[in-house]
């Protein structure tokens, strides 16, 4: 297979710049569950091997020692001792690029008037501010600015596991990336484990980068430094031992600086760059981001059926892969417009006649079959033709859906209409009715999850409660604490058990089961953590309104199961952890004011043994959350 070497846009390939060291927190995403001072951080540690020959000695004494801070970023957010060096002795061994930031330590939140001329500070926790912004720095037009949003204090105790499984399929050496590096190993090999978790984790569920063996092939044959970059960065959220905190800041630095092309690649690394920070909690970051790659990808015109055939040098799979990243914008857009409700989704209105991605199974393969178009899609039942459908395809009608909810103006309704209602729900309806027999059942006959059709349903549960939630009279003041997602959005209770009611319902208990299929949940996307949160919204009003002697165990079943599946995919992505944070209290709230009824004997009608047994229950469950945490 051979590969171009040209760039994919035939634009310029400079862009503005992003200067300056950006302000970073001065620990990993896996940060420790207690602060410490630099001398018992380093007294603490594990000692690493010293360098003692003569010559390394001679070469460190004519280093210039740093005088700011005592240890670079890199060393500060694992916990070792740094020598000072610029750069220092560690980062030089192990390939690391080393960065020094000022110490604040007692420091709360972010100035709001940014810093003046000097380089950027950052807290000594987990981290106040964005790690991947300069406030600044010099930039055109469309690099962002501005303070992403904090992630929760609860993050600092984020739990890590030791090991997450690593049985890699036949197209990936097969290594346990979390396993401890020994002495000897090399910061080029850690990268290079950051790339193999990528691939092995990430790309499954956003599958728009060439798949591995085509990429390391282009790779050998082109520099894609900033793509790597952006890579790495992800990847590391899987490798415990990569410093995610060094690899955002080499990333952004590539994907901005001014000697990268302006190209379809860049798109790429932004859209990765996108997912992962949005992951992190920096959803206003991502979001900044993910419009900076819309405007190129429109520059570009990968809006247009010819570009994946123009810039693919002869290869179907180029070709292929130019597709899935337009519609890989397309799909990020709805999500983050879907599930955090503080964005418009942008990219429903851009025109574009993209041809659709082929199955999963044929683009591994390298077996790429004529795509169908968009309207191929809309006209299937109407046109006698016989023509099958990706699952890709199938997840961009479920997005076209929540675009279609979230331009109808219903949300932004004080008084229901009801006709406007019924067309927006008919095409959910629709949507599941049309499936065709193989697409409706998530495992295929191989055992291997289908996640594009998975990440279709679970859109379509989300977009569903979305549509009816609003007029559900389901009372959602007990939730308006569970806001890690999406803003809290008061909805008037009402005393019937409305349609609206029950279809939020049913979505919500079929996001509950999608949990229950048998797959590493690490391997869906991130976004599956706000879909879940949104089923626990609608679960915690629910429990709350029912009395304590009322047969529950189902509901409470269910919060047990949502709870657990945030806990799992806090284990890699940090806005998991802010949202378990929040169901957990608010849960622990409804307990506890049902707890204070029953001892007041407000039930005074109902048998005390059927009260006193669900209270018991309700009790254990609460154990477990604290366990859990």
């Amino acid at each position: 297979m051979s590969w171009s070497s040209s760039s994919p846009s035939g634009s310029t390939t400079t862009t503005s710049a992003l200067t300056s060291p950006l302000e970073t927190p001065t620990s990993s995403t896996r940060p420790p569950s207690s602060q410490q001072s630099p001398k018992s951080q380093s007294e603490g540690s594990e000692s690493q091997p010293s360098i003692n020959s003569a010559n390394q000695s001679a070469s460190d004494q004519s280093k210039e020692r740093v005088t700011v801070p005592s240890a670079c970023v890199a060393c500060r957010s694992k916990h070792l001792k740094c020598d000072g060096l610029s750069p220092c002795t560690r980062c030089s061994a192990n390939s690391f690029e080393c960065v020094y930031v000022r110490s604040r330590r007692g420091f709360k939140g972010p100035r709001k008037n940014g810093v003046q001329g000097k380089i950027p500070t950052a807290a000594p926790g987990a981290g106040s501010s964005c790690p991947m912004i300069n406030p600044n720095a010099g930039r055109g037009p469309h690099v962002p600015t501005g303070l992403a949003t904090p992630p929760d204090n609860r993050l600092q105790a984020v739990p890590r596991p030791l090991d997450i499984p690593y049985d890699v399929n036949n197209d990936l050496t097969t290594y346990d990336p979390n396993k401890n590096l020994p002495a000897s190993t090399s910061g080029l090999e850690l990268r290079e484990r950051c790339i193999e978790a990528f691939f092995y984790h990430f790309h499954p569920a956003h599958p728009f980068l060439l798949p591995r063996t085509e990429f390391m092939e282009l790779r050998q044959k082109q520099g894609l430094e900033h793509l790597l970059a952006a890579m790495r960065y992800v990847g590391s959220a899987y490798v415990s031992s990569a410093n995610t905190v060094a690899l955002g800041l080499e990333a952004e630095r590539l994907v901005y600086g001014a000697d990268c092309p302006q190209d379809a690649y860049r798109v790429q690394a932004m859209l990765i760059l996108t997912i992962g920070l949005d992951g992190y909690t920096y959803q206003e970051k991502a979001l900044q981001i993910l419009m900076d790659a819309q405007d190129l990808a429109l520059k570009l015109r990968m809006n247009k059926r010819e570009f994946a055939f123009l810039n693919s040098n002869g290869s179907q799979i180029a070709e292929e892969s130019w597709r899935r990243t337009w519609w890989e914008l397309y799909i990020v857009d709805g999500m983050i417009a879907g599930v955090h409700q503080k964005s418009d989704f942008r990219m429903k209105d851009m025109p574009n006649d993209v041809d659709l991605p082929c199955e999963e199974k044929e683009y591994l393969s390298g077996f790429i079959p004529q795509p169908s178009s968009l309207s191929d899609f809309d006209d299937e039942s109407f046109d006698g033709k016989e023509l099958t459908f990706s699952s890709f395809a199938y997840r961009i009608a479920a997005l076209r859906n929540l675009g279609r909810v979230l331009s109808s103006g219903l949300l932004q309704s004080s008084t229901p209409d009801g006709d406007a209602i019924l067309r927006v729900d008919n095409h959910l309806v629709t949507w599941r009715l049309h499936l065709p027999e193989n697409k409706k059942k998530f495992i295929n006959n191989e055992g291997k999850l289908d996640e594009m059709l998975f990440q279709a349903h679970m859109i379509t549960e989300a977009t569903t409660i979305v549509l009816h939630r609003e007029f559900s009279e389901l009372d959602s003041s007990v939730a308006k604490g569970v806001t890690s997602c999406a803003p809290h959005k008061p909805i008037i209770p009402g005393e019937n058990y409305n349609i609206h009611a029950a279809k939020t319902v049913q979505a919500a208990q079929d996001i509950s089961k999608l949990i229950s299929i048998p797959v590493p949940l690490i391997k869906h996307t991130h976004f599956f953590t706000c879909v879940v949160t949104l089923g626990s919204i609608v679960h915690l009003s629910c429990w709350s309104t029912l009395m304590p002697y009322m047969q529950d165990d189902d509901l409470k079943q269910q919060l047990r199961l949502n709870t657990g599946a945030l806990k799992t995919l806090w284990q890699v992505w940090p806005s998991a952890g802010k949202a378990f944070g929040q169901v957990k209290g608010v849960a622990q709230e409804i307990f506890q004011s049902k707890k204070i009824a029953v001892e007041s004997g407000y039930w005074t009608n109902f048998a005390q043994e059927d009260v006193m047994r669900v209270m018991i229950d309700d009790q254990r469950i609460m154990d477990e959350l604290d366990l859990l945490h």
